[in-house]
């Protein structure tokens, strides 16, 4: 941030009608001004210490409290040890202390707005996935989602830790206390230790101390009222408001908490969600959402998740403490009550409903359910495959990024990628290798109960799935596989090929990064590759899956199973969508009328089915992709 240089110090003419304005100074030798001064606009003030105040030849715009513009003023407030920019607006501060401030600042009816000494929340460590520590990451303000999971999940690696950690405390040494052009705070209790972003809204904030507020032209960050923060970061486009309580979290970009949320060690990343209920020890991943007062988040890693009410997991069985954790999968998804006794491992685009025990761990199966039945965890196998709101979600992500300008985290939105395909793929090989001969009723698998008579009809929507996915990319690019990525993981949100992470994590490691920005910019630079790597996957997988050598033979075959295949899903996904529309549905429509106004009360809000945006969508998806 840069401020002009060229102070002076105050004229006697000038001291004298501060004097009159009832202003007081510790030293008037001690305040300098620049550019258009205006001492007639400077009224019951106290000046302790060295400050500087910029020019005052122009307005700043209160348009978010209604107010329009003001002509640059200091009224009835103290400020000690302050440099301000040009242009402002300070009415009824008790203390303004310690801050390098840019211009256009307004600052109305607050209490202590204290500089203070860094490092800010950078490099503050937070404890994330195991509420019994060992997976700390260090806030940075380049911090993203992929950055957090490795150095979370990956402890195996040598020298990944203290590779991050190094270059995020190179990034804390010498910050110092500074509110950035165009802020405004408004009518806040307790600022203390805070950096503050260009275009920051504080707005009736309680408390708020040793922490950064990142904030930017067209994504900028909103604090609200009676938000309480200590030891924190909150990223662009971050929003916190209505009582939200944080204690070493970090708030991602265009992240929203609220509606008295209490987090405590909690990192909630790109457009995620976290209303009223509580998170403790949570890794939210992009697009993680939890609306409901009586949800609790407790020691996890999701993403893409959506927190039924009171979901909650235990941690602790009595022995050493709280030292379990979990793991969702992208995409999961808890019914209202569900409770899971951790460790566990829920894969991929899993419905969980009820209460489980037994540690499941469904990572193998993916798109499917896991339902508690007198007390025991049943999995059906790739049901969620044939549910349109699988489809819903694959297309509702990318409409819902609000990042408008800085897009830190990376992230994969496709639903059928080389992780979730590939998964599909030994979930195949599975039902129909070593369980073809089984005969019991049910196979136990991770702590879940299977039940064979419904496998064939798994084997079957994972079928179609890897059909859609492989037959697609081998018919449009049956060229593209020479080299292709065998592994892949989902990294904080970005699938991408365990080797190029890999690299990173020894670049890490090896200090090849100058600063952690450096380090997303390089993981932002894989999310690309990751692209054309899938396809080469993809292809890859076609010719092994299939025994395809390129004949012409070979795309016709594939042509045909992709027109199968989208035929075979776009029937289940209609006539699960068909459901909506259903009669049992109806019931609480067309009070006090007959059957008619029933219907016409339903289409009244509902509309047809052909009408509705997302199933259309769905429908010409599998129309135009074979």
């Amino acid at each position: 941030m840069e401020i002009a240089e060229d102070y002076r110090q105050l004229t006697e003419a000038e001291i004298s009608t501060l004097r009159g304005q009832g202003c007081m100074a510790e030293d008037w030798n001690s305040i300098f001004v620049r550019g258009s001064f205006a001492p007639e606009r400077i009224v019951g003030v106290s000046f302790i210490g060295t400050v500087r105040l910029g020019d005052m030849n122009g307005t700043v715009s209160q348009k978010s409290k209604g107010l329009g513009a003001a002509r640059s003023a200091i009224i009835r407030s103290t400020l000690k040890d302050v440099t301000l920019g040009d242009w402002y607006y300070i009415q009824d501060v008790s203390l303004l202390s310690g801050y390098r401030i840019g211009g256009r600042f307004v600052c109305v009816g607050c209490g202590q707005i204290i500089g203070g000494e860094g490092p800010f929340g950078i490099g503050e460590r937070v404890s994330v996935v195991n509420e019994g520590g060992g997976r700390e990451v260090a806030m940075s303000a380049h911090l993203t989602s992929n950055i957090a999971y490795m150095v979370a999940c990956h402890r195996y690696v040598s020298g990944l830790v203290d590779g991050y950690e190094d270059l995020v405390r190179r990034e804390a040494g010498g910050l110092s206390a500074e509110i950035d052009k165009d802020v405004h705070i408004y009518g806040t209790r307790n600022i203390e230790s805070v950096r503050i972003g260009r275009r920051a809204v504080i707005d009736g904030a309680s408390s708020l101390r040793h922490g950064t507020i990142l904030s930017a032209e067209g994504q900028a960050t909103e604090v609200g009222a009676d938000v309480d923060a200590s030891h924190f970061v909150m990223a662009e486009g971050a929003k916190a408001y209505g009582g939200a309580k944080l204690r070493h979290c970090f708030i991602g970009q265009c992240a929203t908490v609220g509606e008295g949320f209490f987090g405590e060690n909690v990192m909630a990343f790109a457009n995620s969600q976290l209303l009223c209920g509580e998170g403790v020890s949570v890794m939210a991943g992009p697009y993680t959402v939890s609306h409901h007062k009586s949800s609790l988040l407790i020691a996890e890693s999701v993403s893409f998740y959506n927190a039924g009410s009171a979901t909650n997991a235990s941690n602790h069985h009595y022995r050493l403490g709280p030292i379990q954790q979990a793991v969702m999968e992208r995409g999961c998804k808890t019914g209202s009550g569900s409770y899971i006794l951790e460790p566990a491992h829920i894969g991929a685009f899993t419905m969980v409903v009820g209460h489980h025990k037994t540690h499941p761990d469904t990572s193998m199966f993916p798109f499917s359910v896991l339902a508690e039945r007198d007390g025991e965890s049943h999995l059906i196998v790739a049901q969620n495959l044939r549910t349109i709101g699988l489809f819903r979600d694959g297309i509702k992500w990318k409409r819902r990024d609000r990042r408008t300008l800085l897009k830190g985290d990376a992230v994969t939105y496709d639903v059928l990628n080389p992780l979730t395909v590939g998964r599909m793929m030994s979930a195949v090989r599975k039902i129909e290798g070593e369980w073809a001969e089984a005969r019991s009723e049910y196979l136990l698998e991770g702590g879940l109960r299977i039940r064979r008579a419904l496998l064939p009809r798994g084997a079957k929507a994972y079928r179609n799935a890897i059909d859609l996915y492989l037959a697609k990319a081998y018919a449009h690019d049956k060229g593209a596989s020479e080299g292709y990525e065998s592994d892949w993981a989902d990294v904080g949100g970005l699938v991408a090929p365990v080797s190029e992470v890999r690299e990173i994590e020894r670049k890490i490691a090896d200090g090849e990064f100058g600063t952690v920005k450096e380090l997303a910019e390089s993981i932002s630079s894989m999310a690309e590759r990751a692209k054309e790597l899938s396809i080469r996957w993809a292809v890859g997988q076609a010719r092994a899956w299939y025994g395809y050598s390129d004949k012409d033979e070979d795309v016709k075959d594939a042509v045909q199973l992709l027109a199968e295949a989208c035929h075979e899903m776009k029937e289940a996904l209609m006539v699960d969508a068909s459901r909506e529309w259903g009669p049992k549905l109806k019931t609480g429509y067309g009070l006090d009328g007959d059957d008619d106004d029933k219907a016409n009360d339903f289409k009244a809000l509902r509309g047809e089915m052909d009408e509705n945006a997302d199933v259309r969508e769905c429908a010409r998806y599998f129309d135009e992709t074979w």
